[in-house]
This record gives C-alpha cells, structure tokens and sequence, in this order.
C-alpha cells in the first residue's frame, strides 16, 4: 500500500501535465478548425457556367426600327443640238421684206413642274452661238429694201425663259410644244439703219422626237416661228417673222429610269 500510493503520488504531476497538453492540442485545433471552416466554404461554392446558349428577346419599347435612306431619283432632262432653216419670207406682225435668219444652238429640256393637261411640263433654256441673218443691203427707215442686194449680218441669241410641253414621254413617237423668250443681238443694226443692234427673241416650237436608241431622240420641229424685233428700243423697229423647219439630236442626260 505504501508503495503504491508512493507511485501515485509521484506520478499524478506528471499524468496531469500530459492531460493539459493534450487539451491544449484540441483546443488550438478547433480554433483552427473555426477559422479554416468559412473560407472552405467560399471555395467550395463554384459558379457553374451557362453552356446553353441565351436569346436576348428585346422589349417592344427597346426596338428601334431604322428606315433605309431614301434615295434622290434622278430628274429627268436632256441636251439637244438643232439648226434651224428658214422655209420663206413672210410677215406677220413686221414690216421687213427678204429677211430670214439661220441659226446653230443647244437646248436643255429639264422636267422641272410636274404634269398639265395630260403632258410632262419641262423648264427650257436656249443657247444660240450662231445665227446668221440675211437682209437688204440697203433699207429706209420703216425696212423696205432699197437695194436689191442682200448682206448677211452675224449674231448670237440667248433665251432663259422657255418651257416645253411634251405628251407620251415614254413612247417611240413623242409630240412636244415649246415656247421661248429672250435676247439677240447682231453685229450691226438689223433690218434699217435706225434700228437696233439688240432685240427681243420669242420663239414656238411644234415637234417630234423619234426614239433612236436608249438616250438619244431625232428631233423635228416642222413648224418654228422665230420672232425679232427691238421693241421700241430705237426711234424704228421694223422686226422680222419667220416661218422655219428645225432639225437636231437630242440627247438624255443621268440615268433613265424604266
């Protein structure tokens, strides 16, 4: 008995320091154990990715709907070159006797106010860089010949204001009425001595234009009244009619539409 309590005795210091170690070891365990335990959990939550493939369907409100340029259509217009060839002499509201002018100019025919009276209704603006006029060599003061000789007399003529009234724009044969107005002037005075040099120019056209291929027309105007006369610019103011026959080709400009 008194060794075995001596045992005891010398041994409970040493069996109680091991059991204190020992509860010390689990304790700093679960501490870590506490610690280490939310970040395991962060990790272990994994984000799964979507392989199916998503549609973004847009709300009505989100749609923008875009309306394709709207695009210029080309105006149609065109470009003639013409002479005219005078058919007579003759007087209608003039006074002059064997007088008659022949002229080389470039029309542009441009479809510029719509429609009216079953007829495409075009802007015309003429230009005449030849014309040449044959008169008396000598007249009195009203442009009654005096001489029985005649002299050519040459000029240039501009007319800005015109229009064109054309019926059946589409077909092979197309009828046309155009109007002109503007201003000639000559190298000399024309039709008497106390004339003018410069005059007013009104001209009507009635014609044809025959199709010859896409963009170009035959032209042929049988009937021309070319009108000249200075309107009292000058103390005399005889003027000039003429009935005329105009030829050319006409040629359409852009592109043309079916």
């Amino acid at each position: 008995m008194t060794a075995h309590r001596s045992f005891c005795s010398f041994t409970t210091p040493r069996c109680d320091r091991h059991f204190g170690s020992l509860y010390i070891n689990y304790a700093a365990i679960l501490v870590v154990l506490c610690l280490l335990a939310p970040q395991a959990a962060v990790s272990q939550e994994t984000v799964v990715p979507n392989t199916s493939r998503e549609t973004t369907i847009p709300a009505e409100s989100d749609v923008v709907i875009t309306k394709p340029p709207r695009t210029k259509q080309p105006v149609e217009s065109e470009i003639s070159v013409t002479t005219m060839i005078p058919d007579g002499d003759y007087r209608l509201f003039s006074a002059t006797v064997r007088c008659n002018a022949w002229t080389g100019g470039v029309e542009y025919d441009r479809h510029s106010w719509g429609h009216l009276l079953k007829s495409q209704v075009d802007y015309v603006v003429e230009v005449i860089p030849v014309v040449i006029l044959s008169q008396p060599a000598v007249s009195d003061f009203w442009g009654n010949a005096k001489s029985p000789n005649q002299e050519l007399v040459p000029g240039l003529a501009i007319s800005p204001f015109g229009f064109r009234f054309l019926w059946r724009s589409n077909a092979a044969i197309k009828p046309y009425l155009t109007g002109k107005l503007g201003a000639i002037v000559f190298a000399k005075k024309a039709f008497s001595q106390k004339a003018s040099y410069t005059n007013f120019n009104v001209q009507v056209d009635a014609g044809l234009l025959f199709r010859m291929s896409e963009r170009v027309d035959l032209r042929v105007d049988p009937f021309v009244f070319f009108h000249v006369s200075n309107g009292y610019l000058a103390a005399s103011n005889p003027g000039m009619d003429e009935l005329a026959t105009r030829i050319g080709i006409s040629y359409h400009l852009g592109k043309r539409e079916r």
